[in-house]
């Protein structure tokens, strides 16, 4: 086999053997040159271009003075917040713990509804309860049969147990006035015993002599057994002188009960005295135990029959599972708890009840359910008035007021609060988010100026600084005399004798402030943007007054307060 030629391959002619576009410049090396030469020609036009772009805007660069323009306007401080729409009266339809089990047998609305207070939502099944009240109503009337006639027995007893005992009563007072006892005895004799009953004369002599005639016979019976023991001990001096004594009081015995005695009633001595006393005694004691015996059976007939009449009252009141099924019965019906409109139903025929079965809402009256932050809440109070909007109102604002303030803050650090909307028909819808505007100040037909534009001199006075000629960073302004009055986070209200509609006012009091710095392509950023409509001026031209934005102020000229 032959070997190739390797040197011819690898040589100059080999490697151009093997490029094309190289053996196309070498065919074609005119219009090679002439390519080459008019992409020279385009980069130089363009690199020239870039550099004449950036002198025009560089030439183009500006500064101006930021002012406003003087108009009546309203002054508004307010705080923007946002929350959900909701019923200012929202209430829940739901069955009872007892009722829960029991299944609907009837549904009378559907969502959308307008309903009233106590209208029927839906009836569950009550035949379960109603036989349950049936056997306890049995029941009831037997407790309260067994009691009544347990209170008409104690009447009956107490009935007779008097009776009785006043039978018992009158006896025993009719044997103490026996005997005459309670005829008057006249004593002639006696002062002291006279107009006295014949009962009250016994008691007397008895309480007369009772106690002497006591004292001697216990002297006779101690002697008596001084003698005995004398006579046993064979003291015979003893005994006779106990004798001699003995013998002395027996004698003042005898006559002292002689003495006791009432003549002119047949009633001689002190023991017949003491014998009748003591038939007094006996009747006035059974006269005592019979009153006793009528007091105590009244007493205790009398409880008795308060016991029984304590349990007929207990038992004519409905008993506590009666009630409970009564009770029962009446949730088995569950009724709308106030006006409004059914916004939501949970409660289908054949199933049972379980946590809320029907929400009511009064959408005519709505409130918005927002959240302020700790920062604007010290300015806010209920009472204010309030702007709301949404998408379901578009650009409309309604009308509203702060109603409620949450005391405590949430867990975030902010304040719950509710605004009612004003009006029945406000085109707002429950559910849906809408922002809020507080009014805390509003100011109408006022001048106001930027915050900054208030100057303040050594003696507390305040100023504005308005324009007096001058263009662009050439303007010249001066002092006037201003009194300031309420404002918001950007402006303030001022008023003064010689300011007017139309005066040009330095938006900055501090002159080493409210100057600023635009160029050409800035402006025409802004002007891409849609941000802003200004005339560009060229080098060595002046600025409009105020610069872009004219006397509104450069680019964020005008805006709240200024020149719109």
């Amino acid at each position: 086999m032959p070997e190739k030629n390797t040197a011819a391959q690898s040589g100059p002619r080999g490697w151009l053997a093997r490029c094309a576009p190289l053996r196309w410049v070498k065919r074609h090396k005119k219009l090679t040159i002439v390519l080459v030469i008019l992409l020279l020609v385009v980069a130089f036009i363009v690199s020239s271009c870039m550099r004449t772009a950036q002198a025009v805007s560089n030439a183009l660069a500006y500064q101006f003075v930021r002012t406003t323009t003087l108009q009546k306007t309203s002054l508004t401080d307010s705080v923007s917040v946002s929350g959900t729409v909701s019923s200012g009266s929202t209430a829940s339809v739901t069955a009872s713990d007892s009722v829960k089990t029991y299944k609907v047998t009837s549904v009378n609305v559907a969502v959308g509804d307008t309903v009233t207070k106590g209208q029927v939502i839906a009836t569950l099944d009550t035949s379960d309860v109603e036989k349950q009240i049936e056997n306890a109503q049995e029941s009831y009337g037997d407790s309260l049969d067994q009691a009544q006639t347990t209170y008409d027995q104690s009447v009956e007893d107490l009935a007779t147990n008097l009776t009785q005992a006043q039978e018992d009563l009158d006896k025993a007072r009719e044997d103490y006035d026996t005997l005459g006892l309670t005829d008057r005895y006249n004593s002639m004799v006696n002062p002291d015993t006279a107009d006295m009953t014949i009962r009250e004369l016994v008691e007397y002599y008895y309480g007369l002599f009772a106690e002497e005639i006591a004292g001697l016979e216990n002297t006779v019976a101690n002697l008596q057994i001084q003698l005995t023991q004398a006579q046993n001990a064979g003291d015979g001096d003893r005994a006779q002188e106990v004798q001699g004594q003995l013998t002395d009081y027996q004698n003042k015995l005898s006559i002292a009960k002689g003495q006791c005695s009432i003549p002119e009633l047949g009633l001689q001595g002190f023991d017949t005295i003491k014998q009748y006393y003591s038939t007094i005694e006996q009747y006035r004691q059974a006269l005592e135990q019979a009153q006793q015996a009528y007091d105590s059976a009244a007493t205790s007939s009398s409880r008795q029959v308060d016991s029984a009449e304590t349990q007929l009252e207990q038992a004519s009141r409905t008993s506590d599972t009666l009630s409970d099924l009564q009770t029962t019965l009446e949730n088995c019906t569950l009724t709308a708890t106030m006006d409004g409109t059914i916004t939501e139903l949970n409660a289908t025929v054949g199933s049972v009840c379980s946590g809320t079965v029907a929400t009511i809402q009064d959408l005519s009256s709505l409130t918005v359910e927002v959240t302020i932050p700790a920062s604007s809440v010290s300015k806010l109070s209920t009472g204010m008035q309030c702007n709301i909007t949404s998408d379901a109102t578009g650009d409309t604002a309604i009308s509203g007021t702060l109603t409620r303030i949450d005391p405590v803050a949430d867990e975030n650090g902010s304040f719950g609060a509710t605004v009612s909307v004003n009006g029945s028909d406000s085109g707002l819808l429950i559910g849906i988010s809408a922002q809020v505007e507080i009014i805390v100040q509003q100011d109408e037909d006022v001048f106001t100026v930027p915050r900054d534009a208030i100057g303040t001199r050594e003696d507390g006075s305040t100023y504005v600084l308005r324009r007096t000629g001058g263009e662009g960073v050439d303007m010249t302004f001066e002092e006037v005399e201003v009194t300031t009055g309420n404002s918001n986070d950007y402006y303030i209200e001022i008023s003064g004798d010689s300011l007017a509609e139309g005066d040009v006012i330095r938006s900055s009091a501090d002159l080493t402030q409210g100057i600023e710095t635009a160029n050409a392509s800035d402006t025409l950023s802004d002007m891409m943007g849609g941000s802003m409509s200004v005339q560009v001026t060229g080098p060595g031209d002046a600025a409009p007054a105020g610069g872009p934005g004219g006397a509104g102020g450069g680019p964020d000229g005008g805006g709240p307060g200024g020149a719109e």
